[in-house]
């Protein structure tokens, strides 16, 4: 193993040798992804090389510095990558897996349903064998990305003659095909994040379930686990683009779309829900707040609630890409910026006053506590409910009872559902 100066050397000279402003994007990924230095902690031979959290760590900081654009992020690398490499078999490890490293596809998940949320055992859409596919149909809701991506992560049942958690079958599904209708969401902040889908007899080749027919409940955790950790978890100032072929960066080069991202301020970094503890100071300096000492002690309380959630993010994060169990730590994680979004709202909204509710060219901030404040909400329901991520801490780290579950041994047709 090399030591944090030599790693750091020799990914300065990777970037040395291959790093060019005329790349394309998909050659730079592919660059990254052949070298081992897209997700460093995956298998050798799909984009990483094995290594620890650690020297992980290392490479991104290394590559972030040097100006670089970043590995593909999203829902691929981030959940499907993982879950992927953990159940599914070298075939699909190699066909899935290297793809989402090389940036080739985005992915969404498709997990809930408009009945089946926090009880996402509950879902319904249903996957009848014919031959050697699945012929899939029902609906999906609140799916991230679902407009610009050409795989999704479906969840389906398989098998409505046993337990709701028994029947259900992961599956690879591409969305590239008739029968699979998209509709974005448009949300109240203005922001269209997430979208419906649609699935009327769509088709999923029998080799693209991952794990077993019916067992694609315990895939779906290993998905939850890593989703709660990347929803809670920070960057660190990398350059973010988007992925796959329908976002239409692939072909463009590296210098055009980091010269775009320098225009907007950087804001292809993924950024929470919240106002910064800086920005906070000086929306009230602007306001003449300062002055009040009870706001000055509620600014330094946020700003030192900021920093401990970013440092336990990049720890929260490094654990996850490394492949180390973080169910515990991404809940936690997960649970403070859901609290840390809703400390942020209240105290913008206390230094502005109904200037608040203002947007565009006639707010005192050019209305960005407004949709902010609007968004607040998201980290506190989307990947889990916080009362979902209360219960797995409870449960499987306290060691808790479990909530009392009349139909967990019903049959999934047989049990009373709304309709």
């Amino acid at each position: 193993m090399l030591g944090p100066t030599e790693l750091t050397e020799s990914v300065l000279r990777f970037v040395e040798d291959n790093w060019s402003l005329d790349l394309t994007l998909a050659q730079w990924w592919c660059c990254l992804a052949e070298a081992g230095l897209a997700f460093p902690t995956w298998p050798v031979g799909v984009g990483g090389r094995g290594v620890s959290a650690t020297e992980a760590r290392s490479i991104r900081v290394a590559l972030d510095a040097a100006g670089t654009i970043a590995a593909p992020a999203g829902n691929g690398p981030n959940m499907g990558g993982p879950t992927l490499i953990e159940h599914a078999t070298p075939e699909q490890i190699e066909r899935f897996v290297l793809p989402m490293a090389r940036g080739e596809a985005q992915w969404c998940q498709l997990f809930s349903e408009p009945g089946a949320g926090s009880d996402l055992a509950g879902l319904s859409t249903r996957a009848v064998c014919d031959g050697e596919e699945f012929v899939v149909s029902g609906q999906k809701v609140w799916n991230s990305k679902a407009d610009v991506s050409e795989w999704g992560m479906l969840l389906c049942r398989t098998d409505p003659g046993v337990p709701k958690h028994a029947g259900i079958t992961f599956m690879m599904i591409d969305l590239r095909q008739p029968g699979v209708e998209v509709r974005p969401i448009v949300q109240m902040n203005g922001a269209s994040e997430f979208s419906e889908v649609f699935l009327t007899d769509a088709r999923v080749p029998y080799e693209n379930v991952i794990g077993s027919v019916g067992g694609g409940w315990d895939v779906a955790r290993t998905t939850l686990r890593h989703e709660r950790a990347a929803s809670a978890a920070v960057t660190n100032g990398s350059i973010l683009v988007e992925a796959g072929s329908i976002a239409g960066n692939l072909d463009r080069q590296v210098g055009d779309l980091i010269e775009e991202w320098s225009a907007a301020g950087g804001a292809r970094r993924r950024q929470p829900p919240l106002l910064g503890a800086r920005s906070m100071v000086e929306l009230a300096r602007s306001r003449g707040a300062l002055a009040e000492a009870a706001l000055r002690d509620r600014l330094v309380r946020f700003h030192i609630h900021s920093e401990l959630y970013l440092l336990n993010g990049r720890r929260t994060r490094d654990l996850a890409r490394a492949g180390v169990p973080t169910a515990l730590d991404g809940s936690l994680l997960k649970l403070d910026l859901a609290a840390l979004a809703h400390e942020s709202r209240d105290l913008s909204y206390d230094i502005l006053g109904p200037a608040a509710m203002l947007t565009g060219g006639s707010a005192p901030d050019g209305g960005k506590v407004a949709t902010t404040g609007l968004s607040a909400f998201i980290p506190s329901l989307g990947g889990g409910t916080n009362e979902i991520q209360r219960n797995i801490v409870s449960e499987r780290t306290l060691g808790l009872p479990r909530e009392p579950a009349v139909d967990a041994d019903v049959p999934f047709r047989d049990v009373r559902r709304t309709t």
